[in-house]
């Protein structure tokens, strides 16, 4: 496996991440919902005996008709109440 695929979890996390870390400023805007879209190219691999899901954004910008199509995942986060 290459290190750009990693598992979906770990993947969105750090997505979500950069995209908070990205918007901080000396303003201190505070979000309560992110809604994202990404392209995402998806495997389904044996780790360790379990079916896991890798899932990453494309690694090429360009691609050639020999290249999988990424799929889209749309996902929005919500600030719950505690």
């Amino acid at each position: 496996m290459t290190t750009w695929h990693r598992p979906l979890a770990e993947m969105l996390t750090d997505v979500l991440a950069a995209v908070t870390a990205a918007h901080t400023t000396a303003l201190q805007v505070r979000a309560r919902q992110v809604e994202l879209t990404l392209p995402v190219e998806v495997w389904l691999r044996d780790i360790e005996g379990e079916a896991t899901f890798i899932a990453d954004l494309p690694v090429w910008r360009w691609r050639t008709d020999f290249d999988q199509r990424p799929s889209q995942l749309k996902i929005t986060y919500e600030e719950c109440p505690l």
